[in-house]
């Protein structure tokens, strides 16, 4: 049974709402997801916290990146209903990448703490989260989740503090401290957008299975599909399709590209 076909039998009533209440952790009624917490981290000298959702799936089950790949369901948040929070950063680790009934997906396997840092509009006052995460979780079928997620994120209590350090240590590095440049981008227009190309190169050979993920800023109803990347020793071409009607050029500084290889992530910012 393919991975997205079975999406589309699952009702939207059959969504999950997962109350959650750090410290506690929440055993979820889900297929394939074992618990999810908030874990509350940890205040900085400029008044952010760090804090990260602590996701445990059951064993072989999987969630995803924030480029999903084929079929997959990137998460999405909602912390609109939250009280001092000016706005937030997600810090994501390296996923690893699956193939699964001939499609290729980027996420995590078993467990997944995403670490997010929380910026408040008054850093003299408590912030408060409270608010949804959306995100699927798959095995050989997909079951699409939402959990309520809240929390209390004290100024002077540090809770979890490895547990989110070790995830922050997975981010990806930068292309300059992996050795790896953008040589060259070309944008083509087709009808309804752009065929998107970045020619990457590294100081020494990239892995042979090795992938380069494009992502852009456009709005919400476009559409960025990825295509096969081509390794040859220390060169990679990276290609998506970036359907969106009402771009009509590509701004090359925010083009971003994530080399994913042996667990690990390379990011470069900006084309030349």
């Amino acid at each position: 049974m393919g991975i997205f076909a079975t999406m589309k039998h699952i009702r939207l009533s059959q969504l999950a709402l997962i109350a959650l209440a750090t410290p506690a952790v929440a055993q979820s009624p889900i297929l394939g997801l074992d618990s999810i917490d908030v874990i509350s981290g940890w205040r900085q000298a400029d008044g952010s916290q760090i804090a990260a959702v602590d996701i445990k799936l059951e064993k072989g089950w999987k969630t995803y990146w924030r480029v999903a790949g084929g079929g997959g369901v990137p998460p999405q948040f909602d912390w609109s209903r939250s009280e001092n929070i000016a706005r937030f950063e997600i810090k994501w680790p390296a996923p690893k990448v699956f193939y699964d009934y001939g499609q290729e997906t980027i996420g995590y396997k078993d467990k997944f703490v995403l670490p997010i840092v929380f910026y408040p509009i008054d850093a003299t006052k408590p912030m408060n989260l409270d608010g949804t995460m959306d995100f699927g979780v798959c095995e050989n079928v997909c079951v699409p989740v939402r959990s309520n997620l809240s929390a209390r994120l004290p100024a002077r209590v540090t809770v979890g503090k490895s547990t989110i350090q070790t995830a922050l240590k997975k981010q990806a590095i930068s292309g300059k401290a992996a050795g790896v440049t953008v040589t060259n981008c070309a944008f083509q227009p087709i009808k309804g957008g752009f065929e998107i190309q970045a020619d990457l190169k590294s100081n020494k050979n990239f892995h042979a299975k090795a992938i380069g993920v494009v992502e852009y800023p456009s709005g919400s109803d476009d559409w960025l599909q990825q295509q096969p990347s081509k390794v040859s020793q220390n060169q990679l071409t990276a290609n998506a399709i970036l359907y969106a009607k009402d771009v009509a050029f590509i701004d090359r500084s925010k083009l971003r590209v994530t080399v994913l290889q042996n667990g690990k992530a390379i990011e470069l910012l900006g084309c030349s």
